[in-house]
């Protein structure tokens, strides 16, 4: 579960920092797109008619539609103009700039607004909303003027700003998809980590329900062989405290730690098949019965033979008599052959034996329990795990478990 998770951060880094990315992009996109559509730009016509290459420009037309005069010997002139867009992009706040001759003024206008400044004539929009020829389209528009002289226009001036869209624009669009892409693939795995954290909750509190069931199960069977000698009642709770206690020093993780528990729990359940007469009895034990004290490890092994999933706790049942040098029971094992959990188990189960009163003696002193621990190091114990348990004696860890 836990690598599945860190999978799950590294892909939802991954996602996250790709929607960063697009993102950026988009918004420089979006920024270059608008720095470019700011420019001014001027287009400069040597003829006022329709040019013959119409594709792919903006170009002005005029056309003098009528001419009178005035009683005061002014010349009236009437123009239609367009102005006509034939590009793939907007075309805003056009003006169109035309040479006239002095003396010439406005009389009227249509579809445009007109001012004359410096021997120029300049056409203009009328409101915001007839700013833009859009692409593929034309605007009409028309004005009326006078002038003493005769009017001819030969070359016209275009200003304006060319204006494109962001979804024309190939970087925006990309940018966009990939953005949109990303953030489907953000948040697809936020939503299954959220559904896999949810999952951890569920399955957390199962298991945590289960290894207490686990463990009230196996309190009680302890219980059950513990109350079989009035001497050594809370024996298996305490030795099974002593071993995870040690697991947590040497370093084990906590499922190990806890898998060390059940078996100290349970490393004496053979003695449920020695009779009560046999672990109860005060004087000394003859050949047969020590023989049946010795065959609950192999007892215990037996009835447990059909609980495999915590093989552990087989091997402490079975293993945790014998000696580092060999000369336990029943199977003669040394050193390292002995399983570890066997061997923590060991030498629990001596210190305890040795803290408490038994039948035939009453409890050893502290320093006589280091001196034993220090005397059987590589001999009956494990001389690697016999400093953990002197350690947990000294520093007093032991007496609060």
């Amino acid at each position: 579960m836990s690598r599945k998770l860190s999978k799950l951060k590294i892909f939802k880094l991954c996602f996250s920092t790709s929607l960063l990315i697009w993102i950026l992009v988009g918004l420089f996109s979006f920024f270059k797109l608008y720095k470019s559509n700011k420019n001014v730009s001027t287009i400069t016509q040597l003829s006022t008619k329709p040019p013959v290459d119409r594709l792919n420009r903006v170009y002005f037309a005029i056309t003098k539609t009528n001419e009178w005069q005035e009683s005061n010997d002014l010349n009236l002139y009437s123009y239609d103009g367009l102005i006509a867009n034939t590009t793939n992009t907007d075309f805003k706040d056009w003006c169109i700039r035309l040479k006239i001759p002095d003396y010439t003024t406005i009389e009227n206008t249509w579809n445009c607004s007109a001012y004359v400044e410096q021997n120029y004539l300049y056409i203009t929009p009328v409101d915001y909303r007839t700013s833009t020829v859009s692409s593929k389209s034309e605007d009409l528009f028309g004005f009326i003027l006078t002038s003493q002289n005769d009017l001819t226009f030969r070359s016209a001036t275009i200003l304006g700003r060319y204006c494109k869209k962001h979804y024309t624009d190939p970087l925006f669009i990309f940018s966009f998809i990939m953005t949109l892409i990303s953030a489907i693939a953000a948040l697809y795995v936020f939503c299954l980590d959220s559904i896999m954290k949810k999952h951890k909750q569920i399955t957390q509190k199962r298991q945590e329900r289960d290894n207490q069931i686990i463990e009230q199960t196996m309190k009680t069977f302890s219980n059950f062989i513990d109350n079989k000698d009035t001497y050594t009642q809370g024996h298996s709770t305490r030795v099974a405290a002593y071993v995870r206690e040690m697991a947590k020093r040497m370093g084990l993780d906590e499922a190990e730690q806890l898998t060390m528990y059940y078996a100290g729990l349970m490393h004496d359940i053979g003695k449920l098949t020695v009779s009560d007469e046999i672990l109860n009895k005060t004087s000394k034990l003859s050949s047969d019965e020590w023989t049946l004290i010795q065959q609950h490890t192999t007892n215990g092994a037996a009835l447990l033979k059909n609980f495999t999933i915590l093989p552990e706790i087989n091997d402490a049942v079975l293993y945790h008599h014998e000696r580092f040098d060999g000369t336990g029971y029943m199977n003669r094992l040394n050193g390292k052959d002995i399983p570890l959990v066997a061997r923590m188990v060991g030498i629990a189960d001596a210190f305890d034996a040795m803290n408490t009163n038994r039948c035939y003696r009453l409890k050893f002193s502290e320093e006589r329990i280091i001196s034993e621990l220090e005397r059987c190091r590589g001999k009956q114990f494990d001389p690697d795990l016999v400093p953990y348990l002197i350690s947990m004696i000294k520093d007093g860890t032991i007496y609060k478990l």
